[in-house]
């Protein structure tokens, strides 16, 4: 009884020692596979994080993106109105041009004193011709600038330029003391100059109320846009933006008026109409120039883009 006892527990002993030398030969084995897994593993994690932070390639750029930049539109203005003018319209008149138109009217009012007849004998009846009362005008100091007729007097102080005969450009001045009123300047420059002493501008210049334009405003008439002017370049012959500049005054420009600088008498014709009516150019709309217009030295024109 004994001995059998005996054997079994040492067959028990021996069962326990070899249960034990397997698991922990499973438990290395197992253990080896993991840490050859990981090793296995390793370089693809590597390999992905490098792909991630661009260590991988890293000698070919990055493809270039050009980046476009969108500007905000550019919102135009309105011009804003000022108000209803009615236009007239001034020029510079020639004594010459007065001179014939005088001669005209005494042919028309006396047909005989311009018709050369031979008289009963055979001799040639000449016409007997008043010759025209003259006028001295003035400079502002009372200097004599030459005589003129009355007629041609009269005309240069209602347009304010006027050319004499001997080719000079003289301009009115204004009121004085001397034996004539108003006074005037000789000037140099081609068309006479303006109240502000700007040179005048044809189609450009407009004399207003400095009560109700200041001067040196640009303006706006959207009635001129389009219009041809009349005569020839560089002074006509140009279709019209609508931009003018308030540069002139006249005695006789009161309130809402305009009055446009047309060079001569027969480019007033041209661009009045109608013999000379201003019937066209009653109530015209008039708006601030200074978002549409510009003037670059002389030059007045519709600015580059504007609306």
């Amino acid at each position: 009884m004994a001995n059998g006892t005996r054997n079994q527990a040492i067959g028990l002993v021996d069962s326990l020692g070899s249960m034990i030398k397997d698991g922990v030969t499973y438990l290395a084995d197992l253990l080896r596979g993991i840490v050859n897994g990981i090793k296995g593993i390793a370089p693809l994690v590597l390999g992905l994080a490098g792909c991630q932070s661009g260590s991988v390639d890293a000698s070919v750029p990055p493809p270039h993106r050009e980046i476009t930049r969108v500007s905000a539109p550019v919102v135009e203005q309105e011009p804003e109105p000022i108000g209803q003018f009615n236009i007239t319209f001034y020029y510079m008149i020639g004594e010459d041009e007065v001179a014939a138109k005088a001669v005209a009217r005494a042919a028309k009012a006396s047909p005989v004193a311009n018709d050369n007849r031979l008289d009963p004998e055979g001799e040639t009846e000449l016409a007997s011709v008043t010759p025209p009362e003259l006028v001295t005008i003035y400079a502002s100091t009372c200097e004599p600038i030459t005589d003129v007729t009355r007629d041609f007097a009269a005309q240069l102080s209602l347009q304010g330029t006027g050319k004499l005969k001997d080719g000079r450009v003289i301009n009115v001045w204004g009121h004085c003391r001397c034996d004539n009123s108003p006074c005037f300047k000789v000037t140099a420059e081609k068309w006479g100059t303006a109240g502000n002493g700007r040179a005048l501008q044809p189609f450009r210049t407009v004399a207003v109320d400095p009560k109700v334009v200041k001067l040196g405003t640009l303006l706006h008439v959207p009635l001129l846009e389009g219009r041809t002017m009349p005569g020839r370049a560089p002074w006509g012959g140009f279709v019209h933006d609508g931009c003018v500049v308030a540069d002139d005054t006249g005695g006789g420009i009161d309130g809402n008026q305009l009055d446009l600088f047309v060079a001569r008498r027969s480019y007033f014709l041209g661009i009045s109409g109608s013999a000379g009516s201003h019937a066209w150019a009653r109530q015209v709309p008039v708006f601030d120039g200074s978002k549409v217009c510009e003037r670059k030295g002389r030059k007045v024109a519709r600015r580059a883009g504007s609306i």
